[in-house]
């Protein structure tokens, strides 16, 4: 097993559903989350808070996004 899978388990297939496929990648950002919080700490000790600005926004853009799609995967699933 390699290092990869036992940190952040195995990647769905092509032939999953977008849900798993967006919880993975949602569990995924969070394990990153680690190691990106004392990485924003060195940059707002080191270099200007624009520059944290720049890094963290399409992030977190990118987050909303991933979890208003598991919402709505959520929604259809759960639908009649």
């Amino acid at each position: 097993m390699s290092i990869f899978n036992r940190v952040y388990g195995v990647k769905p297939g092509r032939d999953a559903s977008p849900l798993e496929r967006a919880l993975w990648f949602r569990g995924y950002y969070l394990r990153n989350l680690a190691l990106a919080v004392p990485a924003c700490i060195l940059v707002l000790a080191f270099l200007p808070p624009w520059l944290l600005v720049i890094v963290l926004l399409p992030t977190l853009v990118g987050f909303i996004q991933l979890t208003r799609e598991i919402r709505r995967e959520r929604r259809r699933r759960e639908a009649p």
